[in-house]
């Protein structure tokens, strides 16, 4: 049965999504409760398709098409004038449900679902591992770009301990170890808050629809371009790649 809203609660919905792209931290998380509540028992048959836990899903959402944390300032900007007169924004348990199938319906649609980091065209772990063992050696791939090994081991040590410490244990337990119930068992064992929100800002996660350039706006992408000078682009990716692989072994040490 879908969930049913008291009136205080859809005043309240429309309220925040008016400006929800300038939210407090409390409002944040009183816009989480609400949507997450209204979709507790919303269950689209895309859900059994994509075969991911509904509570990533459900926080992909929420991250992704809801808060819009990731979205450009000046697209969130145009947005929120869109959305000033409060017109688009859902009233309902029913609409929100609506609205995640449509996300989902979207994420159905992209090319080569996985669970792992994408850059540009999804890989799975297989593909990552086959075009790592293809290089002849990290050192290879690098040295297009001015670097070693050892280098990039030197650098990603000092970028894992520049993290604030919620994002160094998700780097850490998330990206350098396989870690039991994905991010959100990290962010449970550890009580680190916002957990998908602080992933994807870091770059643990990537939204499927989007592009290079928005991982490049990302923590870890940020690093990559500016401290190792590897611009985010697929002919690059055998070196990102390496990168990835050194960074991984790093934060299972650290």
């Amino acid at each position: 049965m879908q969930e049913v809203f008291s009136s205080e609660q859809s005043v309240e919905l429309v309220r925040l999504w008016r400006h929800r792209q300038r939210l407090s931290s409390e409002e944040m998380g009183s816009m989480y409760r609400i949507v997450g509540g209204a979709l507790r028992t919303c269950n689209p048959p895309e859900l059994q398709a994509l075969g991911e836990g509904r509570q990533e899903l459900v926080a992909q959402f929420i991250y992704v098409k809801v808060l819009r944390l990731d979205a450009d300032p000046d697209e969130a900007d145009d947005a929120a004038r869109r959305e000033a007169s409060g017109h688009s924004a859902p009233t309902n348990a029913f609409a929100l449900c609506a609205y995640f199938r449509r996300y989902l319906i979207d994420c159905t649609r992209a090319s080569a679902f996985r669970r792992k980091l994408s850059i540009g065209d999804q890989i799975s772990e297989s593909q990552f591992e086959a075009q790592v063992g293809a290089a002849d050696s990290a050192d290879d791939e690098l040295a297009e770009h001015g670097l070693s090994a050892g280098a990039v081991h030197a650098a990603a040590r000092a970028f894992i301990a520049t993290l604030p410490e919620p994002e160094r244990i998700l780097l850490c337990e998330g990206f350098g170890r396989e870690a039991e119930g994905g991010l959100a068992g990290i962010a449970s064992r550890h009580l680190i808050a916002s957990y998908h929100y602080r992933a994807g800002r870091l770059g643990l996660v990537h939204k499927r629809e989007g592009l290079p350039a928005d991982y490049a706006r990302t923590t870890l992408g940020r690093w990559i371009t500016q401290t190792l000078g590897i611009a985010i682009d697929a002919d690059n990716m055998g070196a990102i790649l390496q990168v990835f692989k050194i960074l991984g072994a790093e934060a299972s040490c650290a």
